[in-house]
């Protein structure tokens, strides 16, 4: 279905979609910063949207976690994007542009639609969900790259994989400890359960599949205890007496310098 979809839409696909997005919460970070007024009207509030705030239902993506213009927020935001930057390489290159490209309006149209179903439905509303987004991008960079090393304040280092199981462990425990709110994070990060992991579990099998039939193909290949050259006449070759010289001769067989058919 994938591929399908790619050869008819593939062409409309963003390269470096992940970048824009980066640089998108950069710039609202600093018109926050400018503004701290300018956060309130960007994150999901399902009653102003029935009052007609109908930017809300995408703008709460871009809500910034950090609304001052502290030494801290600056270094978190230059990391940030750094990181995203690398998550936006490393994705289209596991999985292309095209597939990169539907993992982010998957995670978009999901987080959408969870604030959505528990601000109509519920009257309940998780602020500044927008991160699961972000979330969900390392998540699935971790997943595929979990050897990958960052530098932490730039004298640590530490692979991505801890870094992913930091960001994962709160929404696990809520998870665990509230499943109505497990039920809200599961929703918003279903294009990393529904697309990353079974990507991944695919990939994996094809990797297996592949040693297994390189390792059968190996098997049927000449080993190297085994000469390449066997004299027809005196049965010497290539292994056991390295100083001789063999031929092919006329007839298809290999022969010794000493009984080679003239």
């Amino acid at each position: 279905m994938l591929n399908q979809l790619e050869r008819q839409f593939g062409s409309w696909a963003i390269p470096g979609l992940i970048r824009y997005l980066a640089l998108l919460f950069v710039g609202v970070f600093l018109l926050t910063a400018i503004n701290p007024a300018f956060a309130e009207t960007l994150d999901f509030d399902w009653s102003k949207i029935t009052d007609g705030e109908w930017w809300r239902l995408l703008s709460f993506i871009f809500a910034p976690q950090i609304d001052s213009l502290s030494v801290f927020a600056v270094i978190f935001m230059i990391f940030g994007t750094m990181l995203m930057f690398s998550f936006s390489d490393g994705l289209e290159q596991q999985w292309g542009i095209f597939r990169t490209n539907l993992f982010v309006y998957w995670g978009i149209l999901s987080a959408m639609l969870a604030n959505i179903l528990y601000g109509a439905v519920w009257d309940v509303q998780f602020g500044l969900s927008g991160i699961y987004l972000g979330a969900s991008i390392l998540f699935a960079f971790a997943t595929y790259n979990p050897k990958y090393t960052i530098m932490v304040f730039m004298i640590i280092p530490c692979p991505i994989w801890i870094l992913a199981a930091l960001a994962g462990a709160p929404m696990l425990l809520s998870a665990i400890t509230s499943p109505f709110h497990g039920l809200f994070v599961a929703i918003c990060i279903s294009n990393y359960l529904i697309i990353a992991i079974p990507m991944l579990l695919r990939s994996s099998k094809h990797r297996s599949s592949t040693k297994a039939r390189r390792k059968k193909f190996k098997a049927y290949q000449t080993s190297d205890n085994q000469p390449f050259h066997t004299c027809h006449v005196c049965g010497a070759n290539d292994i056991s007496n390295p100083e001789k010289t063999f031929r092919v001769g006329k007839d298809g067989n290999d022969y010794c310098e000493e009984h080679l058919p003239q």
